[in-house]
């Protein structure tokens, strides 16, 4: 589980669904995405986005720390969402952007944001 050094303690995973209309699904996610926490990243984020919306944005400007478990759930998701012909986008936090552009994922993610 990922140490925040600041508290000394992990940050929660937190998924929550922001926004839905007919087109449209908005889901913010924060915390720690680790090796104990991916697994229901993947099962929450593929629930929320189960009825195959038009679009989709994971906000996830309050992620903390993503390991590579976390990053395998992103390319899952991004996969099934092209499948599902549904237009996915990420709003990923610094952290997460710095882990997307080292492993050279950001090029194959749609990011939005600065």
């Amino acid at each position: 589980m990922a140490i925040d050094t600041e508290a000394g303690q992990a940050a929660p995973l937190v998924v929550v669904e922001a926004a839905r209309s007919k087109a449209a699904i908005t889901v913010l996610v924060a915390g720690d995405i680790d090796i104990s926490t991916s697994s229901r990243l993947r099962t929450e984020l593929f629930e929320l986005l189960g009825e195959a919306p038009g679009a989709a944005v994971i906000d996830m400007t309050g992620v903390r720390f993503c390991d590579s478990s976390g990053l395998s759930v992103l390319v899952q998701l991004n996969r099934h969402c092209q499948e599902a012909g549904i237009d996915l986008s990420f709003a990923p936090s610094k952290v997460l952007r710095r882990a997307l552009e080292l492993t050279g994922l950001l090029p194959t993610l749609k990011v939005t944001g600065a």
